[in-house]
């Protein structure tokens, strides 16, 4: 998709879509081990937090920065008789962007609707290019009639192929090669002196991206500005901010909601079969 949007036949880009989806099923105690108690952080995670998964790779191929964020939860707590400590009762984020060159994001969190699957959409004046949903890997490119480009087909479907130097290793390693991509990308940088694409803005910048649009869900869908963390002004308006959902080492509380619902808490039910669930894996 970046090999695409970099070569410039889809025109301006205008538009794109990050899709994480990895519902669970909420009768399983396969995933307990993951908790220590009602506490843990994952019980209070808000539905925006997680977008390394949906962000980044439209932020790559792009090369767009957002700049401004608002987001709608979609409330959808889970069965009152399933195994939960949840607490935000929040099924999923939505989250939009406004972009530093006037382009719109659109994506998730960690969202728990359909089935799972990373998705990724972007269009631009001339065509559009995504991965298709279902399709083991496989790549849409598209392009309207009238800008077709020399020697193109209207409409293209392929297999991406890997033909990294490494490929064995990508093989063996999880998440389709994605953890071995990560520590190779690192120990060369490290090696060969070199910043990588990812620093610490990029990462500053979804982490504020993430939080920020809980804020936005918490004020209605009331945008945010995202801060730019190179500059003095931007440090300082957030160096004292301490908000935060979750539960702390030293016993604080949080002193914001996690949910979009601030009432929402648990049911008994749920809270027991938590409970003894959590003895009998842990």
């Amino acid at each position: 998709i970046k090999k695409i949007c970099d070569g410039g036949t889809l025109g301006e880009l205008l538009y794109a879509e990050g899709e994480y989806n990895h519902p669970g099923n909420v009768y399983s105690t396969d995933a307990m081990y993951l908790y220590d108690d009602e506490k843990h952080w994952r019980n209070f995670l808000p539905s925006t937090y997680y977008v390394t998964h949906s962000l980044a790779p439209i932020m790559f191929a792009t090369g767009a920065t957002p700049i401004k964020v608002t987001a709608f939860a979609i409330h959808k707590p889970r069965p009152a008789d399933c195994y939960s400590a949840n607490h935000t009762g929040d099924n999923s984020a939505v989250i939009n962007t406004l972009n530093d060159d006037n382009s719109v994001f659109t994506f998730t969190g960690c969202a728990g609707f359909g089935a799972h699957g990373n998705s990724y959409r972007v269009c631009g004046r001339k065509g559009q290019i995504e991965n298709i949903r279902g399709g083991e890997g496989k790549v849409m490119l598209r392009y309207n009639k009238w800008d077709l480009p020399e020697g193109a087909e209207e409409v293209n479907y392929y297999q991406p192929e890997c033909n990294d130097k490494d490929l064995e290793f990508i093989k063996k390693a999880g998440h389709g090669g994605g953890d071995f991509f990560v520590a190779r990308e690192f120990l060369n940088c490290v090696r060969e002196n070199k910043p990588h694409p990812f620093d610490v803005y990029f990462s500053t910048r979804m982490a504020s991206v993430a939080i920020l649009a809980h804020r936005s869900v918490l004020n209605g869908g009331m945008p945010f500005d995202i801060p730019d963390f190179k500059k003095e002004e931007d440090r300082i308006k957030y160096e004292n901010d301490n908000q935060c959902p979750f539960w702390r080492e030293d016993g604080t509380a949080p002193n914001i909601p996690c949910g979009s619902n601030p009432d929402y808490k648990p049911s008994e039910t749920q809270l027991k079969n938590f409970r003894k669930a959590l003895e009998e894996n842990n």
